[in-house]
């Protein structure tokens, strides 16, 4: 009986001994930071957006967090080729993949055709991909 209150009294003091105190920043992570960083999307216009269309231009999104990309091709309705749009994609994100040191990509989802008109009444067409990198 002896040893069992001794060894009982021995582990309480132990674990007394080497509790420490965690100060309340360390203790609990800053989860606001963390959700901000998560969805966190960056909007970059490409330098060389390699169009032929002048009503055309190209917006990328992009998740660093996830190595996620979201292209747009965007252009008036009556001069939209499905083909140049697909080529433009293609050639934006291969300048995406050298500017950031990504090895490959691949596709997410299907690629996506969207008709539309603006807020000034014009027709407009844009052709979305969605893709992950990879290092």
């Amino acid at each position: 009986m002896k040893r069992i209150v001794f060894l009982s009294l021995l582990l309480s003091v132990c674990i007394a001994l080497f509790a420490q105190s965690i100060p309340a920043s360390d203790a609990t992570p800053d989860y606001t930071q963390f959700e901000e960083k998560k969805t966190a999307t960056e909007v970059i216009v490409p330098k060389e957006q390699h169009i032929t269309d002048e009503t055309a231009n190209v917006r990328i999104e992009y998740m660093p967090m996830y190595d996620e990309v979201r292209i747009y091709y965007e252009c008036m309705y009556v001069t939209y080729d499905r083909g140049e749009a697909m080529n433009t994609v293609i050639e934006c994100l291969k300048d995406f993949q050298d500017d950031h040191k990504y090895f490959n990509y691949r596709y997410l989802t299907d690629d996506r055709e969207r008709f539309f008109k603006d807020d000034k009444g014009r027709r407009k067409a844009m052709y979305i991909s969605y893709v992950k990198f990879t290092r």
